[in-house]
């Protein structure tokens, strides 16, 4: 029991950390719209660029990876329980390298793994509408006999 209350604890600390990094990306889009420069940008790379990372962050490249094929894996029959899987661990993963290095890649990721788990649920609620259609078809048609 102890174990599941402190799995439980580190998932509420993630998920606030996922909060917070996806608030920054909102503020900092915002700004870009708006025309001001990004907090996070370096002065070398000019107004609102950020001057490139030489070093790899291979955080951000994992992220982006499994945040692509939580994409793709919704559009296959059993993939969207893949698809649950690589976009929560892509999320985590981008949330972090994005700590480590605010770069367009760890955006990427972060924001690639969201969208995959967005059409993960949007896949869920659709095949529970389905299974619920369907028993209830299923319910008039043994009304009927």
């Amino acid at each position: 029991m102890a174990d599941f209350e402190d799995v439980k604890q580190e998932a509420k600390e993630i998920l606030s950390d996922v909060k917070e990094e996806a608030q920054e990306v909102v503020e900092e889009a915002k700004a870009a719209a708006s025309g001001k420069p990004l907090e996070s940008a370096n002065t070398v790379g000019g107004a609102g660029y950020r001057a490139p990372d030489n070093g790899n962050n291979n955080l951000a490249i994992i992220s982006l990876i499994l945040g692509i094929l939580s994409i793709v894996c919704n559009f296959f029959g059993y993939g969207a329980f893949l698809a649950l899987v690589f976009g929560i661990v892509g999320t985590v993963l981008g949330a972090k390298a994005r700590k480590e290095s605010q770069t367009g890649l760890a955006t990427a990721g972060f924001v690639c793994s969201i969208i995959g788990l967005a059409l993960c649920v949007l896949v869920f609620v659709c095949a529970i509408a389905c299974i619920g259609s369907l028993a209830g078809l299923g319910g008039v048609l043994g009304a009927m006999q």
